[in-house]
């Protein structure tokens, strides 16, 4: 996950040697990733330890279908949670994480990870992040982690209650086209005059999902439950969406790595789950920004290379500020973790959209 600049100066011609070879640095260690997908993970989580609590990311991308300069913001809140498990102990787990996105990240720059340790107690730890760039802060995190009693054994904390909710039902992933299938048919049927969009939904299809999802090779193929709703031509008029998702290619043993992909992929589809609705009434946005995220672990017991099906509802939008919920669940049932997040959503020219 990071290496220190005395050992990046010390191993250079030896680390090259190896890199030339399809080896890279992970976690203070040369591996030889099994494929594309892995290798870009690890080069996502890779960090230069500047001390013990400062960490420097010098890989950053922009938004898949938003290349204005700014890094995406699921990148960020991963890297910064990252950088706070780098300073705890293994037998402790991260079981919620709350940020704030202050100002945006530009992504050809570094950042830097500020770690403090706020509370190192018996059974809780607590951790803040910093993201800096140009010595201002632009983004803020916040960790707690809770003990795992025995983690060879792989035991829970003593339960004192047990519930959980129902996965909802909705077609198995192997059913349904990916994305990638579903952008090229819906682009045939429109061209073809078979069917017509609002230009909201247009704009999505033409623009930001084929960039996406056809021109870019994607880390995680998507699959949506409801095209009628994401692009609108038999929306039931509801803000949310269900998508299964899995990363391309397995991506190897490391729980970590899987925990920390999961988080990053948190934040793509919250936003759109709250607007699909109103695009396929003719609304059109001009501007829409992640104010913040919050994620929450119920089980660490999942891999980002199996199906999990991301499940988003809005419950409320006004005073220009959509609320949205998320939950993943894991394809057999299990509830593996929970998200929120607030945004900025603004109409086109002063447009107003009403369900």
């Amino acid at each position: 996950m990071f290496v220190r600049d005395e050992l990046l100066f010390n191993n250079v011609s030896s680390s090259r040697k190896k890199e030339e070879k399809g080896w890279v640095q992970f976690r203070g260690i040369m591996t030889k990733p099994q494929c594309s997908v892995q290798l870009q993970g690890q080069k996502m989580y890779t960090f230069v330890q500047i001390d013990e609590d400062t960490f420097r990311a010098e890989y950053l991308f922009h938004a898949r279908q938003n290349p204005n300069g700014a890094a995406y913001g699921g990148l960020i809140f991963s890297q910064a949670f990252a950088a706070a498990e780098r300073t705890v102990p293994e037998e402790f787990k991260p079981n919620s994480v709350h940020s704030y996105f202050v100002s945006a990240v530009i992504y050809t720059i570094p950042v830097i990870y500020k770690v403090r340790r706020i509370r190192d107690g018996k059974g809780f730890i607590t951790r803040t992040v910093e993201a800096i760039q140009k010595d201002k802060t632009c983004f803020l995190l916040q960790v707690s982690f809770h003990k795992v009693p025995n983690i060879t054994a792989r035991q829970p904390e003593k339960d004192g209650m047990i519930h959980q909710d129902v996965m909802p039902k909705v077609p198995k992933p192997e059913t349904l086209m990916s994305m990638k299938e579903a952008v090229i048919s819906t682009k045939k049927l429109v061209t073809e005059g078979g069917l017509v969009l609002k230009p909201g939904m247009l704009n999505r299809l033409m623009q930001l999902d084929n960039k996406a999802y056809v021109t870019n090779n994607d880390m995680f193929e998507a699959r949506c439950t409801n095209l009628g709703n994401w692009y609108g031509y038999s929306s039931d008029l509801k803000p949310e969406l269900c998508v299964w998702m899995k990363t391309r290619e397995p991506i190897g043993d490391d729980e970590k790595l899987h925990r920390w992909l999961l988080a990053c992929m948190s934040d793509a589809i919250l936003i759109p789950a709250a607007m699909s609705a109103h695009f396929s009434q003719g609304f059109e946005d001009n501007f829409h920004v992640s104010l913040d995220h919050c994620l929450y672990f119920h089980s660490h017991e999942f891999r980002v290379d199996d199906w999990f099906l991301f499940e988003c509802k809005s419950t409320v939008s006004s005073g220009g500020r959509a609320f949205i919920n998320g939950r993943i669940w894991r394809k057999d049932g299990k509830l593996i973790a929970s998200c929120q997040q607030e945004a900025i959503i603004r109409g086109k020219d002063g447009q107003i959209s009403k369900l």
